[in-house]
């Protein structure tokens, strides 16, 4: 479900995501795969990696694979947050390279990529409102990182999709550009990026992160957030939301 291909000569390491009739929504064996496939480009001394779908992809990401969550466990592990947590601790830069629509989780690989090449369809959507599953202080500081906070606000209480300009001009994609100059604006980067050193840009990349993750919230506030979302999480709405998506999924599958 990841095809692996490394450039010989450019040291750039291309990930395609190939699930595409599941829209990419990653599962534990897609998480698992892609992550033996960061420490592979790693072990293999890449210098740059480009996170992509199949061309022609009409859904980039869809997130979390619906057909994994359990309405009776909620906290059970999310494959997708594993995958973002190596996409930042990983000292290669990861392009994102978006062709096709991102929803819900799929959105968080975008915000913990360290850039975004996206195409002119790559529009946006995150239903955690919708579903009635609350996020964490860490997710929430992800999205204040990358867009404002009016911004972040409106496409996390309305669910409702945005179009890949609206998403350019809130600070998600670097780069807007035709479904034609993808591939050659999203390599044309890479390869500059590989001009340069590869210590300093890892050192770079790891200050950053580590800086745009200081949240100004002390222990009892974090105690007291992580008290609310599980109260959120195991109410009957949220089991009645969740369920009632994903019955509407299983019926069209």
């Amino acid at each position: 479900m990841i095809n692996y291909y490394l450039d010989d000569q450019s040291r750039i390491v291309s990930l395609t995501m190939d699930r595409d009739q599941k829209r990419n929504a990653f599962n534990r064996e897609l998480a698992e795969q892609l992550i033996s496939a960061l420490q592979r480009a790693e072990d293999g001394e890449a210098r740059v990696v480009v996170l992509r779908a199949k061309p022609g992809a009409r859904v980039w990401c869809a997130g979390h694979d619906l057909n994994e969550l359990d309405p009776q466990n909620l906290h059970a592990e999310n494959p997708t947050l594993r995958v973002v947590e190596r996409i930042q601790s990983t000292p290669l830069p990861v392009i994102a390279m978006v062709e096709g629509a991102v929803f819900a989780g799929g959105l968080l690989l975008l915000l913990s990529a360290d850039i975004v090449v996206a195409a002119e369809n790559a529009d946006i959507a995150i239903t955690s409102a919708k579903l009635g599953v609350p996020l964490s202080p860490d997710l929430y500081a992800m999205w204040l990182g990358v867009m404002g906070i009016h911004q972040a606000k409106e496409l996390l209480f309305t669910a409702a999709p945005i179009s890949a300009a609206d998403a350019h001009h809130a600070g998600l994609y670097n780069h807007l550009v035709s479904c034609e100059q993808l591939e050659q604006t999203t390599f044309g980067l890479a390869q500059r990026i590989t001009e340069n050193s590869p210590a300093v840009i890892a050192n770079a990349k790891h200050q950053l992160n580590q800086i745009a993750r200081q949240l100004c919230l002390g222990d009892s506030e974090r105690e007291q957030i992580d008290r609310w979302n599980a109260e959120i999480l195991n109410s009957r709405e949220t089991r009645d939301r969740i369920a009632a998506i994903l019955a509407a999924v299983r019926k069209e599958q």
